[in-house]
């Protein structure tokens, strides 16, 4: 778990002075994606761009009618989007003003407002059911970024407070639809990753996975749109080989409980469900890279909706 937090600090930490305003993308993310009506609705992506230099972009697929479009391609590092409980605006990771900070997208007139200040990593934002609030990760106060605690901030940048005061990595938020509660990743050097949920206030903090071996772990959970299940990435050690097998999507009660395997796909991650809990939608490895499928909440009617070969992560269903 320590080692994976460390690679990828590095490399996005280094992509920041190369972060500043360029071109539009050229990249031709979503190339050929077939129309799947019977599945519907509208998947936020980020997908990488290597002209005229590396970063990422955020593009929205209508599943519908395979079509996609261009939200933010500014060459910076934009990633981990989160939409607002009404679809209208979108919070989001940037490198653009060569700091790793949260700003919030408003779809109407494109109009940006950072929310995060002062340095440090800032990422993970999740929305309040309400709107009111957006939870994130910083490490603001740590050491490095692998030192991360939960903050509240209001979608126009005000009001920042802290939520958890916790030792080494605490983050991945996510806010339950019905407001109840938020799951986080807990993340402790030589140790398994795995998932608590909290009262939105920091209290009543509860672990829900247990994975034990710190070569494997379960990490970016997403509740189900009726708050009684979460969706997560889950791996173990291979029993034989003590190497670390290639991904697996998971479903547990948010009560707790044994976790279901959903598929034994290739690096399989960052699943969302569909508004009406109907589908997940996940990034799978195919081929060289990563593009984007979704199934059945039980693992069945597994689709691809990417064809390209672009490298794709975060589907987010719009609400």
């Amino acid at each position: 778990m320590r080692r994976q937090l460390a690679a990828l600090a590095v490399v996005l930490l280094s992509s920041q002075l190369a972060a500043c305003a360029a071109p539009a993308s050229t990249t031709d993310c979503g190339k050929g994606v077939a129309p799947h009506p019977e599945i519907g609705g509208e998947l936020l992506f980020n997908c990488v761009d290597f002209l005229p230099r590396p970063g990422t972009g955020l593009y929205l697929l209508d599943v519908t009618s395979g079509r996609v479009r261009t939200i933010v391609a500014d060459h910076a590092w934009n990633t981990d989007p989160s939409w607002s409980p009404d679809g209208k605006r979108i919070a989001f990771v940037s490198t653009r003003d060569g700091e790793t900070a949260v700003y919030v997208l408003e779809l109407s007139d494109g109009r940006t407002t950072r929310l995060t200040r002062g340095g440090g990593w800032n990422g993970n934002p999740t929305w309040a059911p309400d709107g009111q609030w957006i939870m994130f990760d910083s490490s603001r106060d740590g050491p490095n970024a692998e030192a991360r605690n939960l903050f509240l901030v209001r979608p126009d940048g005000t009001n920042i407070r802290r939520v958890t005061q916790l030792p080494h990595y605490n983050g991945q938020p996510s806010w339950a639809p019905d407001g109840k509660r938020v799951l986080f990743l807990v993340g402790r050097p030589e140790a398994a990753g795995n998932i608590f949920v909290m009262s939105a206030d920091g209290s009543e903090q509860r672990q829900l996975t247990h994975w034990t071996d710190p070569k494997g772990g379960a990490v970016y959970g997403r509740w189900s749109p009726d708050s009684t299940r979460i969706a997560f990435r889950g791996s173990e050690p291979d029993a034989t080989t003590r190497t670390s097998p290639k991904a697996s999507l998971f479903v547990i009660s948010a009560d707790g409980g044994e976790a279901r395997r959903l598929d034994v796909g290739i690096d399989d991650g960052m699943p969302d469900w569909s508004p009406n809990g109907q589908w997940i939608a996940f990034q799978r490895k195919a081929g060289a890279s990563m593009d984007l499928f979704v199934m059945r909440p039980d693992g069945s009617e597994l689709t691809r909706l990417t064809l390209d070969g672009i490298e794709k992560d975060w589907p987010r269903w719009r609400p």
